[in-house]
């Protein structure tokens, strides 16, 4: 379960991650019912409220999550924010703080990625080796 509260720096401003890994601990058990509470802030996929397990593809999800945050530069991801970047309306989700003073096909990329991440099916979410692979294409448009 991937958030970014979870998501650590350090010295050097590595980021690491903070308990990632949990659901190979808890792919086996089906204890939910405490964390299905938690499932609202939106970081948990969808199909975990059903099943109560986590997996690779829910943390793929998770990290979908922690893209928008970071484009957007708000906590909460609510449903506008996704429908403006399902248009790639950037104007209306992208971070404010930035003023404008953005590369748009580096957006759109990074926007494609965390749609896919989110996607309702978690077998048509990426692999994590595919999320990366693409993350590393996104400075190609300078």
């Amino acid at each position: 379960n991937i958030s970014s509260d979870k998501i650590l720096i350090n010295q050097r401003y590595n980021p690491l991650l903070d308990d990632y890994g949990l659901y190979k601990l808890l792919t086996n058990d089906i204890v939910f019912s405490a964390l299905k509470a938690s499932a609202t802030n939106g970081y948990m996929a969808p199909e975990y409220t059903t099943t109560g397990r986590f997996s690779e593809a829910s943390d793929v999800y998770a990290f979908g999550m922690v893209l928008f945050q970071i484009l957007s530069g708000k906590q909460e991801i609510t449903s506008s924010i996704l429908l403006a970047a399902e248009s790639f309306n950037f104007k209306e989700f992208i971070d404010p703080n930035l003023n404008g003073r953005f590369f748009e096909c580096d957006a759109a990329k990074l926007t494609k990625i965390a749609l896919f991440c989110m996607h309702e099916s978690p077998f048509e979410r990426p692999s994590m080796e595919a999320i990366v692979k693409e993350l590393s294409n996104c400075t190609s448009c300078l």
